[in-house]
């Protein structure tokens, strides 16, 4: 997969949805790190961990769309391609203008489906290696106090605890078992039975405890060793159609774009 955000030579900032949430993490040493208060479903401190990318840049649609926007163009569009994919349901457009030109597009996307693809995993060095797996790239909740193990078994190694109501990142769910892969700061740091954790919601992030916090919102994971591994995935793909307009002038792109298992949309 390209990365949404390449633009033929030019790369474009990952723009991120921000929430402010802190609190506190123990990694399996006993430490306690204090998270502070970051922006956080899909940005961290030191790595966007996820994402959505923006359909715009030149060269990959032959004549057009990136050529029609300047750079501030650029980016509130792609904010808005970001909230269009984050949503549900299909065949609903939207329509964006820009705030100081004479720009602008109808977005739609449509045609959300499960495609097989191999895709890579990051993960820490002791953490051992996912198979196949349905990426889902999204963030989850733990219900309680629940053990983050280093390879899928409860008799494995404890890589961290997480507090009741701490959100991660799920890369996803093993094939055929009852557990998910759990990342942290873009990196997979181990795994969780997947009745430990539940689905966040906006409605849920609005509604969380005072001390619950985000782990990608901690300081940065610690510097050991990594390693990387293709694994087959079910992964969730969307047809996202852009027609822009300017003066008279019109472009139309249309692209697939697949979600990783870090929440970051990718071009096929």
């Amino acid at each position: 997969m390209r990365d949404f955000y390449r633009t033929g030579i030019k790369t474009v900032s990952i723009l991120c949805i921000s929430v402010s949430i802190s609190g506190c993490m123990t990694d399996q040493s006993g430490k306690t790190a204090q998270t502070g208060t970051e922006p956080g479903i899909h940005s961290t401190r030191n790595h966007v961990v996820a994402g959505l990318a923006s359909l715009i840049g030149g060269e990959q649609f032959g004549s057009s769309i990136g050529g029609m926007l300047d750079n501030m163009d650029r980016k509130a569009l792609a904010r808005k391609q970001q909230q269009l994919l984050a949503a549900q349901g299909d065949n609903h457009a939207v329509t964006w203008q820009s705030d100081h030109s004479t720009m602008r597009a109808t977005i739609t996307a449509s045609n959300t489906r499960q495609e097989e693809k191999s895709i890579r995993i990051v993960r820490n060095a002791n953490v051992a290696a996912p198979g196949a797996l349905h990426a889902i790239g999204a963030r989850y909740q733990a219900v309680s106090t629940t053990p983050v193990y280093l390879s899928p078994s409860t008799s494995a190694t404890v890589a961290m605890t997480l507090p009741a109501h701490a959100t991660i990142m799920v890369v996803g769910r093993l094939t055929g078992q009852n557990w998910m892969l759990v990342s942290q700061q873009g990196r997979s740091v181990g795994y969780v039975t997947d009745t430990a954790l539940q689905p966040v919601t906006v409605a849920s992030h609005h509604a969380a405890t005072p001390n619950a916090f985000d782990l990608d919102a901690a300081p940065a994971a610690p510097s050991g060793r990594t390693v990387s591994s293709t694994v087959n995935a079910s992964v969730t793909c969307r047809d996202l159609k852009t027609v822009a307009t300017d003066n008279g002038k019109s472009s139309t792109a249309t692209e697939t774009a697949c979600r990783s298992g870090q929440g970051v949309w990718e071009l096929n």
